[in-house]
Formats: structure tokens, sequence, C-alpha cells
């Protein structure tokens, strides 16, 4: 009896090892699941970190693409906007410097008239005194010199106003 309770203990024991090394064998198992189920996790957040890190720089070289494009742009119609203003300012004093140019032309034109009319009457007076001279030369009544005198002599009103 007392060997068969021996035999039956020496089993239990045996079937508590069993089940202990079973045990701990499973729970092993599981830790090394576990922490392959954690590697795991860790390189696919790892990979999706550097997809997601690739994706904002390929977001970040566009934007600054798109900006240099935007400055060139702004640039360029910066100029072409200086440009136009510079020609239009090239324009207004070419047109400032011709209306000068007319008016100059055409004061001196005006002096240059009063001056040929200042002459002409200058002439007509000369040609009026020689011929009432003549006149007087001539033995005309100084009664008729004197009303052909005060006739010629008379000033004559210009066709130009002034």
């Amino acid at each position: 009896a007392k060997r068969i309770q021996e035999e039956v203990e020496r089993d239990q024991r045996k079937k508590d090892k069993e089940t202990a090394v079973k045990k701990a064998q499973t729970e092993a198992q599981l830790r090394r699941a576990r922490e392959q189920q954690v590697q795991m996790q860790e390189h696919f957040l790892a990979i999706e970190a550097q997809r997601e890190r690739q994706e904002f720089e390929r977001v970040l070289a566009v934007q600054q693409k798109g900006q240099i494009q935007e400055e060139v742009k702004d640039r360029n119609a910066r100029s072409k906007r200086l440009h136009h203003a510079e020609e239009v300012r090239k324009q207004i004093k070419e047109k400032e410097t011709d209306l000068i140019h007319n008016r100059q032309m055409f004061f001196e034109e005006g002096i240059k008239l009063d001056q040929e009319a200042t002459e002409r009457r200058r002439r007509l007076d000369e040609i009026k005194k020689k011929k009432l001279e003549e006149l007087q030369g001539a033995g005309v009544p100084s009664k008729y010199v004197n009303e052909v005198s005060r006739r010629a002599m008379k000033p004559q009103t210009s066709l130009i106003t002034h």
C-alpha cells in the first residue's frame, strides 16, 4: 500500500512537473510571441514613420519649388511693371520736350513775324517820305502834299491781333 501510494505520489509529482514544464514552455512561447508582436509593431511603426517622413519631405519640396516659381514670377512681373513705367516716363518726357520745342518755335515765329512787319512798316514809311519829297520837289502845292501826307502817315489797323 505504501508503495502504491509512493507510486501515485511519484506519478502526481511527475504530472505536476510535466504540467509546470508545459506551463513554463507555454508562458515562454507566449512571451516570445508577445515580444515578436511588439517587434513587428515597432517595425511597422518605423516603416510608417519613414513613409510619413518621405511624404512630408516630398510635400515640402513641392511647396518650396512652388514658392520659388512664384517668387520668380513676381520678380518678372515687377520687372515688367518697372520697365513699362520707365517707358511711359520716357514717352512723357519726349512729349514734354516736343511741346517745349513747338512752343519755342511758335514764339520764335511770332518774333520773326513781328520783326518782318516792323521792317515792312519802316520800308513803307521810307517810301512814303520819299514820295512826299518827290511830290514837293515836283512843285505840288503844299496843301495837297499835306493832305496826302496826313492820309499816308495815318496809322493803319493791323490784320494781326495781339
